[in-house]
This record gives C-alpha cells, sequence and structure tokens, in this order.
C-alpha cells in the first residue's frame, strides 16, 4: 500500500469515529430528558442507540470503559 493511500483511509477513519462520537455525545445529552407533547410527559430514551453507537466505537479500538469527554465543537477546534 501507498503511503498516500495509507494516510487518505486513516484520514477518512478519523471523519468517520468524529461523526460518531457526536451522534453518541448528542444523544447521551438527550437522554433521559422530560418532553412533554400534546399533554403527555415523558423521559426520551435513547438507550438502545447510544448502545449500538457505543459498541461500533468499541470495534473500531476506541475504549469507552471510563467514558468520553465531549468532542469539541468547530468554533472550539485548534488550527
Amino acid at each position: 500500500m501507498k503511503p498516500i493511500t495509507f494516510i487518505e483511509q486513516a484520514e477518512r477513519d478519523a471523519k468517520i469515529v468524529d461523526a460518531i462520537h457526536y451522534a453518541r455525545y448528542a444523544l447521551v445529552r438527550y437522554h433521559s430528558l422530560p418532553v412533554t407533547m400534546e399533554g403527555e410527559q415523558f423521559c426520551m430514551d435513547f438507550s438502545l442507540e447510544i448502545t449500538k453507537l457505543t459498541e461500533a466505537m468499541e470495534l473500531l479500538g476506541i475504549d469507552t470503559s471510563n467514558g468520553l469527554i465531549a468532542p469539541p465543537f468547530p468554533g472550539e477546534r485548534e488550527g
């Protein structure tokens, strides 16, 4: 494999991991929040989705056992 091909693949993989991290973080933030809809109140439940994203991250080699820090948002990134 050419070095440039390896670098391009690593960049694609990093974008996928970044997107999964943002999605998981958003779901964790809104999980269990109370919602009122048409006069009924209930809590949002994203436990299945969070579990699926956590499993995907672990398959990619990311250790989620100690929790993950919040992802940097576009205005907070360096460089």
